[in-house]
């Protein structure tokens, strides 16, 4: 972590001097003032003169600290002195407006100095000191933000930035590209079969289009897993480390558990709305230790608080500031902005503005990357390269997309005209000239290496193929259920004329049901809904099939080196419900076993099919249809399938708050069992059997194992239960265990 920010001592040096400090904000004798941190805020101010340009100054110090009249906190009182704010100057603006919005329209540049205390130090409220009430008011425009050294040490900012991103990428040199998988309404098979080409072609970021969320067409979860695991395969093949990044366009409860998710399942980085969103959710997210993604920043919704533009408003933020200088102090690493010379209108200063924000000195944080784009195509790219510099990262979709038909070479064509020399990657053999290296630094593979790719390659493979078949069964109960809304609602209606058109009654079909009146037996209640915060109901399709209708066949983990033939149903928790639990379904196969492992957080097992048993510390106990199981916070469990012939089935209720469970080394804690006690029969036996099948796992895979689990969720997910009503058995009391 980056060490704190030392304050430094904001007193002007001698000689400088204040220029026009407004009457009714200044206090200039209060020295005292200035040896306390301050930050400081440009307005463009629209007045006729300079003292209508003062008056509107002294009533914006005003409202945006103490909104009260200045004669309630006379200068001299301790609230006018530390809380109120100071204009420190005022002149003509050197740019003024071509077009005039009105007689009288002229520019004023007013600086305006603010006591680090009236942050809170918190993002929400720096955001609101800035520009709170007074963006409601026209005439005003924040253009600038300068913070002291010690309010920015309090925001962590971007964890990798430009050159971290450099890093991740493996891209040292050259602009770095980026595409989105597009349009909404394609389904998952066709977005991670365009993801898989993107990669193979060489660029670097695959993101989500900002308009992918969760809508049927691709789902969420489904989209992700299936995207990362087909960017891995391009990337196994090519030897390159391009990246997917899923949109987290989400409600705010979901957001962390989606952004979790998404690094479970592989994804390189995530894109983040932060105008619908909110900048403080970022910032969450990007000072959270335990996610550590790269974070870039899409403009939607923002744009709507940018002044400036073709009109050359005098409202809302510069674009320096909403594009550069907020997604910087909310930890992004990237944020995308429409290039001039493309649909949206940007102008080329605009586009400058954007890059002072995004790479000025701004204490320890790092520049972050500018991601131009909007309606670009790649004819413009040596335009762009001019005015951007190297440290630029070009976003081309849709004229990537229409190129042509073979989206990989689409892919290095915009890396050919991009100006990058890694045509290829370093597992791929260049052609038509273009290598990854000069021909005499081309590097050895070593054979070995190369085994283990070829395994990753199987591994991924296979997780892809199980992700295909997760998502048609997703299809097909979609489909059911259509189909039997339809039955039900054509059991309801009346026959309809042939020759008039008219509905009449016919006695020998249900009559049309209406209210008080009773449905015919076997109409069913309509479907209750998937996602959301609704009551709900999911049935099995009978009473030996151990499925549930509308939800998904999920994967246990990624590897098989720690467990044996699980897999599992999420079933209540995970789709926007307000628990603060969430009701799991796991099957183990025959002979199966979940992984040895512990974790600070509980967790009740109720055993639902079959036989099995289940390790709880150093002791194993039998678990069967209806027996009730508990592990208490830090006791290493595992559950196992005692049965030959039939699977062993059982419902897990979690916190949805938790941690991340350690895994424990099955010969390892068996050599810890056999020194400390008498081990129960068979337990040697299946401890043994793990230790082998992990180590035979490992051999098989060279090592390539996936880090994580899909099931596994970490803090982050608190759910207070602020709407259940007193008395409920679901009751839930914030702070008692959570």
């Amino acid at each position: 972590q980056r060490a704190a920010a030392v304050p430094r001592d904001s007193r002007p040096r001698g000689g400088q001097r204040l220029a026009r400090i407004s009457t009714a904000s200044s206090f200039s004798s209060s020295r005292r003032d200035f040896t306390m941190p301050h930050f400081r805020v440009t307005y463009v101010v629209s007045a006729p003169d300079e003292a209508g340009a003062r008056e509107i100054v002294d009533a914006l110090c005003l409202e945006q600290t103490v909104e009260l009249p200045l004669a309630l906190v006379p200068p001299g009182t301790w609230i006018n002195e530390h809380v109120v704010a100071k204009c420190e100057s005022l002149r003509r603006r050197l740019h003024q407006p071509v077009k005039p919005s009105e007689p009288g329209d002229t520019r004023w540049d007013a600086v305006v100095r603010y006591n680090d205390d009236t942050s809170g130090n918190e993002l929400p409220q720096l955001l609101n000191v800035i520009f709170g009430n007074t963006s409601i008011k026209e005439n005003v425009m924040v253009d600038d933000l300068v913070l002291s050294s010690a309010l920015l040490g309090k925001f962590l900012g971007p964890r990798f930035g430009t050159a971290g991103l450099r890093e991740v990428l493996g891209v040292m040199k050259g602009p770095l590209l980026m595409t989105a998988l597009k349009p909404m309404g394609t389904c998952v098979a066709k977005l991670a079969e365009m993801a898989y080409h993107f990669a193979k072609g060489g660029i670097d970021v695959i993101k989500d289009d900002h308009g992918l969320a969760n809508q049927k067409y691709a789902p969420f979860e489904d989209r992700v897993r299936a995207c990362c695991a087909a960017v891995k395969k391009a990337n196994l093949e090519t030897g390159r480390n391009c990246v997917y990044a899923p949109c987290l366009n989400a409600p705010a409860h979901l957001v962390v558990s989606r952004a979790r998710f998404a690094k479970a399942c592989g994804a390189g980085a995530v894109l983040m709305i932060p105008g619908i969103t909110g900048l403080d959710s970022t910032r969450l997210l990007a000072e959270d230790p335990t996610f550590g993604l790269p974070i870039i920043c899409h403009p939607a919704i923002l744009g709507a608080m940018l002044g400036g533009g073709s009109e050359e408003t005098c409202r809302g933020f510069s674009h320096k500031v909403l594009l550069g200088v907020l997604p910087r102090l909310s930890g992004c690493d990237a944020t995308i902005f429409p290039s001039f010379g493309g649909r949206f209108g940007f102008s080329e200063k605009e586009c400058a503005d954007i890059l002072d924000g995004a790479r000025r000195p701004m204490g320890s944080m790092p520049p972050i990357l500018p991601c131009p784009g909007g309606g670009m195509t790649m004819e413009k790219i040596k335009t762009m390269s001019v005015a951007y510099g190297e440290d630029v990262c070009f976003l081309i979709g849709g004229s990537l997309i229409g190129h042509s038909p073979d989206l990989v070479n689409n892919a290095k064509h915009f890396m050919k005209i991009a100006g990058r020399e890694d045509l290829y990657g370093p597992l791929e053999s260049g052609h038509g000239g273009y290598r990854s290296y000069p021909s005499a630094h081309v590097p050895h593979a070593d054979p070995s290496e190369l085994a283990k790719l070829k395994q990753q390659m199987v591994t991924m493979e296979a997780n892809l193929t199980q992700v295909t078949d997760m998502y048609l069964a997703s299809e097909k109960s979609r489909v059911e259920e259509k189909k039997h809304a339809k039955a039900v609602y054509e059991s309801s209606l009346l026959n309809k004329d042939k020759e008039g058109g008219h509905h009449k009654p016919d006695h020998h079909e249900p009559h049309r049901p209406g209210p008080g009146d009773t449905l015919a037996k076997g109409v069913a209640a309509p479907p209750t809904p998937v996602d959301g915060n609704y009551s709900k109901v999911f049935n099995r399709p009978s009473p030996d099939d151990w499925t549930w209708d509308r939800i998904p066949l999920e994967m246990y983990k990624q590897d098989g080196g720690s467990f044996k033939g699980c897999s599992r149903y999420e079933l209540l928790g995970k789709r926007g419900e307000s628990t603060v639990f969430q009701v799991r379904y796991f099957e183990c196969e025959p002979g199966g076993w979940t992984t040895l492992e512990h974790h600070r957080h509980e967790h009740a097992v109720i055993g639902l099919r079959g036989v099995g048993e289940i390790q709880l510390g150093y002791h194993v106990y039998p678990i069967g249809v209806g027996d009730v199981g508990y592990t208490a916070p830090g006791d290493t469990h595992q559950l196992r399938n005692t049965s030959v012939t039939e699977p062993f089935g059982f419902v897990c209720v979690v916190a949805a708050d938790r941690d991340r469970p350690v895994e424990v080394d099955p010969g390892v804690f068996l050599k810890s069992a056999a020194a400390k006690h008498a081990l129960q029969y068979g337990m040697r036996n299946t401890l043994e059997t793990q230790a082998k099948h992990a180590q035979a796992h490992s051999k098989q895979s060279h090592g390539a194992v996936a880090e994580g689990s899909a099931c596994e969720y970490v803090p982050g997910r608190k759910k207070a239960a602020a709407a259940v009503e007193s008395g409920s058995a679901c009751e839930w009391t914030p702070g008692k265990k959570h």
